[in-house]
């Protein structure tokens, strides 16, 4: 039979615009083409061949969406927390089959996009969004999938805005975090007298919570409100200074907190200053790590948490993806454990999970059954940054209940054994923005943690030649790249340290491959679609199975539009792949899209139970952006660039500020990175910054529009040394 493509119906089964009524339609087909004695004898073969052989059947699979950037905190851990399930054999319901757990991942730029990408994928669960600005307007559509979504969003007033029983927080709600805050400031440090700064009137509510804790343990408050008709941060901030409390407590935006933060430090304001958002990328860009120092957040678990669960899952988490996790990493990889959990029984999978008792996650004993619905999680932890930026947890809560002193704990811990330090005085200083710490000499070992800049560190041992240097990590031996750090002092009593073996990689499990044929997409790029021209998107589809497939379609409906696009394949022998290319032309707005790319789209080729199931289980991640006339990266102590090629220079570097020469910029705040941004993100009315000092420059993602109108992005890569600036552009048309 001749493999041929069937166009889209409006409301096809799925909630895929690319599926057809194709039920009707194949067996119609099938049945004029085929007799009913041959698929009698073909069904009675099939049978036969099953009870000969019961294991044949491939493992189901279940999926569990994720709504998150590829690379976001959520996405990574709930990889991890399946690869986890599935290297213990899989995820195991009620009636004991086992399935394998497959995460959909897609983007949250568009809400009504995600949704149906998650009702497509047919999903257990759904981790995400993070944000509140994102996931309160599309609660509704959450809620109609009619699964249970896991959302680290801690506002107090989420869980009465959900009417479905399914909404559950992952996280400790934020009066929670108030309260352990007030805790211990009143009961660790001694304050008695605490000032707070309100920014903005959407804070009222965590600051209630605040002011009542505050209330409950005896201490005294008073609230200073920040008058934005009059910018009186400089006015608070000398207020404060001239009459110190013992503490200082922030509520608000983190661009306005950050404002103040300066300010405080300024006025000669030194003691504690507690703000809860201090870890946010915004904060953090605009505050020097010195003037972070001594600043207290409360937050639903830290990455230096000294607990054995949390220090394996660090381990874990920055050796599969070499970045350190951060809470809402740790909430997600909870959150698979929950589901998990909750899967094994009978019943609504959503009431499985309202009424778990104790389960032990990364962020300590989670009791679902014992906490209001929808509520997961009552752990705070207390962290204090030190003076080069990291936030090192300090105590710990369940509720407003101090259930450990980290402090404390870890300075009576017997210590574990490690190297005798030698008198050499020998001392290493990091120079990148972070930096790999791995179990040993090369890039093949384990990352088991990072290092921020700036951060100092004594140097116990070397390799021969010095390449490698050896420092304390965590009661373990850390090895660092020397061409990547400034060491200082004399290096000739260092101990010269042999390496430990080179790992080896972990044996794995062979599985046999389906008898049947298996058909399953394997790989689609670009990353990158450009619109209003002709684009090509290359898919690498497998057969994984042993039988040939005969002739199947692969299609998929391009967003922005609903643009479909197919293409037939003759057939593909078992264990074989080929690459096909999807064309089609896109128009509309830019901004990252997530679709489905079906392989065997009507249903040819005979796959069996889980060789059909994955057929559907690809979600091709993209952004949509308009075409673009310049780009590349440039590195320099001082100098000048043309961004947009008209023959003007726009953009100068003087070793100390960046500045427009033509245009304007400002900072994106929502963008870690440039291949994150696109065309349509970049907002002219916000562009009217004409210099940038380099304080504000550390890995800052710029907006950026030329004299002519023209968009850009930019994005500084490094700032090292003698002033040398290294950094990424982008002009669009």
């Amino acid at each position: 039979m001749s493999s041929f493509i069937l166009h889209p119906l409006a409301h096809a089964r799925r909630g895929l615009d690319i599926f057809c009524e194709r039920g009707r339609t194949i067996l119609c087909r099938r049945a004029a083409a085929r007799s009913v004695f041959v698929r009698f004898a073909f069904m009675v073969f099939a049978l036969l061949l099953m009870a000969a052989n019961p294991s044949a059947k491939a493992q189901q699979i279940v999926r569990i969406g994720v709504i998150d950037r590829m690379e976001g905190s959520i996405a990574r851990a709930a990889q991890l927390a399946a690869k986890h399930i599935n290297d213990a054999g899989g995820l195991t319901d009620a009636n004991g089959t086992r399935f394998e757990v497959v995460v959909a991942v897609t983007s949250p730029d568009n809400m009504d996009i995600a949704t149906a990408n998650m009702r497509q994928a047919d999903v257990i669960a759904v981790l995400g969004p993070s944000s509140p600005d994102v996931l309160l307007p599309a609660l509704s559509g959450l809620q109609d999938l009619r699964v249970p979504v896991f959302t680290t969003v801690s506002s107090d007033a989420l869980l009465l805005q959900d009417t479905s029983g399914r909404i559950f927080r992952n996280v400790s709600q934020e009066l929670l975090q108030s309260r352990a805050l007030a805790t211990y400031l009143v009961q660790s440090l001694g304050a008695s007298r605490i000032t707070t700064i309100q920014l903005d009137a959407a804070s009222t509510s965590s600051l209630i919570g605040f002011a009542s804790a505050l209330s409950e343990a005896g201490a005294g408050l008073s609230n200073l409100l920040y008058d934005e008709t009059r910018n009186d941060l400089g006015f608070i901030a000398n207020q404060i200074a001239a009459r110190p409390p013992e503490a200082v407590v922030i509520y608000g935006p983190p661009l306005l907190a950050a404002q103040t933060c300066l300010q405080l430090r300024a006025a000669g304001y030194a003691g504690p200053v507690g703000y809860n958002q201090a870890l946010d990328p915004d904060f953090v860009s605009l505050v020097p790590s010195d003037s972070r120092a001594g600043i207290i957040v409360a937050t639903p678990w830290s990455f230096t948490s000294s607990d054995a669960a949390s220090q394996q899952f660090v381990w874990d988490f920055a050796s599969a993806f070499g970045t350190l996790p951060d809470a809402d990493s740790a909430a997600s990889y909870d959150a698979v454990g929950l589901l998990a959990e909750a899967y094994r029984r009978p019943g609504s999978l959503a009431d499985n999970i309202a009424g778990l008792g104790s389960f032990e996650g990364v962020q300590g004993s989670l009791s679902p059954g014992d906490l209001p619905r929808g509520e997961t999680s009552a752990n705070v932890m207390i962290a204090e940054i030190n003076e080069f930026g990291t936030a090192n947890a300090v105590a710990s809560y369940r509720g407003a209940t101090l259930s450990g002193d980290i402090r404390t704990s870890l300075a009576t811990a017997t210590p574990t054994a490690q190297p005798s330090p030698t008198a050499s005085g020998y001392y290493l200083t990091i120079q990148s923005t972070y930096q790999n710490i791995r179990s040993g000499p090369g890039l093949n070992f384990d990352v088991i943690g990072q290092l921020p800049h700036g951060a100092g560190a004594r140097v116990i041992g070397a390799t021969a030649d010095f390449s490698w240097l050896v420092i304390d990590f965590r009661g373990q031996w850390g090895w660092l790249a020397a061409y990547l750090v400034d060491a200082a002092g004399n290096r000739n009593l260092v101990p010269i340290i042999l390496p430990p073996p080179s790992p080896t990689p972990p044996a794995t499990a062979t599985v046999a491959p389906p008898s049947s044929a298996d058909l399953l997409i394997v790989n689609v790029y670009p990353a990158r679609l450009t619109l209003d021209q002709q684009m090509i998107v290359n898919v690498t589809v497998a057969n994984q199975g042993l039988a040939p497939a005969g002739p199947f379609a692969i299609a998929t409906s391009f967003q922005p539009g609903g643009r479909y696009a197919a293409v037939n394949l003759p057939g593909l022998a078992g264990r074989q792949q080929a690459t096909v290319q999807l064309r089609q032309n896109l128009n509309g707005a830019t901004g990252p899209q997530s679709v489905i790319i079906v392989a065997d789209l009507n249903d040819e080729v005979f796959e069996g139970d889980a060789g059909e199931a994955n057929n559907h289980s690809y979600a091709y991640n993209y952004i949509a952006d308009r075409e673009i006339i310049n780009s590349g990266t440039w590195t320099g102590s001082s100098g000048s660039l043309d961004l947009d090629q008209n023959g003007n220079l726009d953009l100068s570097w003087s070793g100390s500020d960046l500045v427009a020469l033509s245009g304007s910029m400002y900072l994106m705040g929502d963008f870690s990175a440039i291949d994150d941004a696109h065309h349509d993100a970049i907002e002219p009315n916000l562009a009217n910054n004409k210099a940038f000092n380099a304080s504000l420059l550390s890995q800052a993602v710029i907006g950026f529009i030329s004299s002519e109108g023209k968009r850009g992005v930019i994005q500084v890569l490094d700032l090292g040394g003698d002033d040398v600036l290294t950094l990424a552009y982008r002009m669009y048309r």
